[in-house]
C-alpha cells in the first residue's frame, strides 16, 4: 500500500471514533513521520525521529501526541494487513510529563462575568444565559453551538454527539431551567422560524459555529475582569490565536474543579466533562492520575468494582 492511500485509509478509520480535530492532527504526524523516512509497514529510524524533534525543542507533551498518533496509525495498518501485527509496541511510551497547574476562574470571577451583559436587550439576556449553562454543565464550545431546542428538558440538557462522538445527559438546576425557558420566550421575538438551533442572533439566525461562544464569552470576560492579575496569559494565547476558546474553556474547568473540589463523585465529573476515561480527567485538571485512581476506589460506589481495577 502507498502512502497516499494509507493515509486516506486511517483518516477514515480514525473518523468512526475521533473528533475532526484529532484526525487532523493525527494525520500531520503521520505525514511528517513519512516524509521523514518512515515506512508504512514497519518503524525504522523512530530514535532519530524522535531525537530530531526533541532538538527542533518540541515539548514533552507534543512527543507524546506524536507517539500516539503513530501507534494508532500502525494498528490501524495492522487490521488491514499492511503492516505486522504488534508494530505498534516498537513504538516507545512517552515520557511522563508533570500535571500543569489548570487555570480557572475564582466563584466571585464568575459571578461578575454572569453580571456583566445588559439583561435589558435580547443579546444581553441570551449572553447571560449562554455563560450560565457553560458554568453549570462544563459543555465544550462546540457542543453549545450544536444543542438543538430539543435538547433541553426540565432537568438536564443532552448532549446528541460530544467530542468523540460520545453523547451524554449533563443535569442542570430549577434555577437554570428557567432562566432558559426565559431566553426560549425572547428567542420566538427573533422569528427565527423553522429553525432547531437554540442559540440565535438577534435577527434569528444560529450562532455560526463556536467561535460565536467564544466571541460572546470572550467580551464579558475583559467587560468584568478586565487587566485581572493572573490572567495576562490567557490574554497572550487569546491574542496569538483569536479562537482559541480560552474563555469557554476556563468556564469549563472551572465547574469541573469546583464540583471537585466539593467533593463531587469522580465518575460523575468524567460524565458531564464527556471524558472517555479518568486519565483524560486527570490532564484535565492538572491532577495525579494515581490520586484520582485512590480517591475512586475509596467511593462506596466503586469499592467493588471499578474500571481501574
Amino acid at each position: 500500500m502507498d502512502q497516499a492511500d494509507a493515509l486516506a485509509r486511517f483518516a477514515r478509520t480514525l473518523a468512526d471514533s475521533r473528533s475532526p480535530t484529532t484526525v487532523r492532527l493525527y494525520v500531520g504526524v503521520v505525514r511528517r513521520w513519512l516524509a521523514f523516512g518512515g515506512a508504512v509497514d514497519r518503524l525504522p529510524l523512530l530514535q532519530q525521529w524522535l531525537a530530531d524533534r526533541r532538538a527542533a525543542r518540541a515539548a514533552a507533551e507534543t512527543i507524546n501526541g506524536d507517539l500516539k498518533a503513530l501507534r494508532a496509525f500502525y494498528d490501524t495498518m495492522a487490521l488491514i494487513g499492511a503492516a505486522p501485527q504488534g508494530e505498534s509496541n516498537n513504538c516507545p511510551n512517552g515520557r511522563r510529563v508533570p500535571p500543569r497547574l489548570v487555570r480557572t476562574f475564582s466563584d466571585d470571577q464568575v459571578l461578575a462575568m454572569l453580571a456583566a451583559p445588559d439583561l435589558d436587550t435580547f443579546c444581553g439576556y441570551r449572553d447571560s444565559v449562554l455563560m450560565r449553562v457553560l458554568w453549570e454543565t462544563g459543555l465544550r464550545a462546540s457542543e453549545m453551538v450544536a444543542l438543538g431546542l430539543g435538547d433541553v428538558c426540565n432537568d438536564a440538557v443532552y448532549v446528541a454527539a460530544g467530542k468523540g462522538q460520545r453523547s451524554r445527559w449533563v443535569p442542570i438546576s430549577a434555577e437554570l431551567h428557567g432562566l432558559l425557558q426565559g431566553y426560549l420566550a425572547l428567542r420566538d421575538t427573533t422569528r427565527p422560524g423553522k429553525r432547531a438551533a437554540l442559540w440565535v442572533t438577534q435577527r434569528g439566525l444560529p450562532l455560526r459555529s463556536r467561535r460565536s461562544v467564544w466571541a460572546i464569552v470572550s467580551r464579558h470576560a475583559h467587560a468584568a475582569l478586565g487587566q485581572a492579575v493572573g490572567y495576562e496569559r490567557v490574554r497572550r494565547a487569546a491574542r496569538r490565536k483569536p479562537w482559541s476558546g480560552q474563555y469557554p474553556h476556563l468556564l469549563r474547568a472551572s465547574m469541573a474543579t469546583t464540583l471537585l473540589r466539593h467533593g463531587c463523585p469522580l465518575p460523575a465529573i468524567m460524565q458531564m466533562l464527556g471524558h472517555s476515561s479518568l486519565d483524560s480527567t486527570a490532564r484535565y485538571l492538572g491532577c495525579d492520575i494515581e490520586h484520582l485512581r485512590e480517591a475512586m476506589a475509596k467511593h462506596p460506589r466503586h469499592r467493588s468494582a471499578h474500571p481501574l481495577q
